[in-house]
């Protein structure tokens, strides 16, 4: 529970001192890291698991390949993965799968994954079909991302995450036709954009904060302190052809810029209302965009502390100018 908060110091405290551990217990510590993105340290506590005379099961593995996904650990994930059945007699599930895709995904090589799917003994799910989109969008491969995205929405009807990712793709590379196809699309079937959010929990309260948000109590100073480090980054707010744009559509513009979404505010008001040298745990509802990502590892930086964002698949740690994620998330 608390790893899954974010508060994985509490989460290794609490298992060190346990006096009896069984499988689930150490399954779920291996997991915390793993969401933690420090897959070394899960692989750690997998050998001192089995030095401790624990035999590890499915859900072990499904905790190891998870670290070895979330942190990039390509190789130690296959080799993993080739010893669940070799060692143990674990045959794989979908969740093995899922996690070996996705590690797949880390190398790029898209004819691998697709070869991988197609040998798979079992029915892939939306899942499994999800991680190739996932690695289709980090590679900017649209035709196997549209291939993915048909196999997840023949399978769920409504994923508008789906619909997201890949309008967001057609955008990238100015196919604006399609961009409008999928909006239409979801019009109709009355799906919508999840609005983003980030939140920050201080003395028991939760904070929330929508892109470009202003009806927070601290909102000038949030502001103030945003617009000093965005300097001392070197970031500019200027729009290019900010003329050609009607009022309504500037306006839009100026709420989407990067330096004004919800995650930098949530830092900065996460920075100003916790102690000088604590960490600061920042929650968002959705993916972490490349320029915030950008951004959160610079501010770790300037600031001097350690900044964690937990979005809905890891906890991304920027210390010093780094993420744990490794840049891969």
């Amino acid at each position: 529970m608390y790893a899954s908060c974010g508060d994985l110091v509490t989460a290794c405290r609490i298992f060190n001192e346990m006096a009896c551990r069984d499988i689930i217990s150490w399954n779920t510590i291996i997991m915390a890291y793993a969401i933690h993105g420090m897959g070394r340290s899960s692989i750690e506590l997998f050998s001192e698991m089995k030095r401790r005379g624990v035999q590890p099961n499915d859900s072990t593995f499904v905790s190891l390949l998870s670290a070895c996904s979330n942190s990039g650990l390509v190789n130690e994930g296959w080799a993993y993965y080739n010893s669940m059945k070799l060692d143990y007699g674990i045959e794989p599930k979908i969740e093995h799968y899922g996690c070996m895709l996705d590690l797949i995904g880390r190398t790029g090589n898209l004819d691998q994954a697709l070869s991988f799917i197609e040998e798979m003994p079992l029915l892939p799910t939306a899942r499994i079909w999800g991680s190739l989109l996932n690695a289709s969008r980090n590679k900017g491969n649209i035709e196997i991302a549209e291939l993915a995205a048909e196999r997840i929405l023949s399978i769920k009807h409504d994923n508008t995450g789906c619909y997201i990712l890949l309008s967001n793709m057609y955008a990238e590379v100015g196919r604006w036709e399609k961009v409008e196809q999928i909006k239409s699309i979801m019009k109709k079937k009355g799906l919508e954009k999840t609005l983003p959010c980030s939140t920050v929990e201080t003395n028991f309260r939760l904070h929330r904060f929508t892109n470009k948000e202003r009806s927070h109590a601290e909102s000038e100073m949030v502001y103030e302190v945003l617009d000093i480090i965005s300097r001392k980054m070197g970031h500019s707010k200027c729009i290019h052809g900010a003329t050609k744009f009607k009022p309504s559509e500037l306006a839009s513009k100026v709420a989407n810029l990067p330096e004004n979404h919800s995650i930098r505010l949530a830092i900065c008001f996460g920075l100003i209302s916790t102690k000088l040298g604590d960490p600061v745990l920042v929650k968002k509802n959705r993916r972490i965009c490349e320029d915030c990502h950008v951004a959160a590892k610079k501010m770790s930086q300037i600031t001097k502390r350690e900044i964690i964002v937990g979005d809905p698949k890891v906890f991304h740690h920027f210390r010093d100018g780094h993420c744990s994620c490794g840049d891969y998330w």
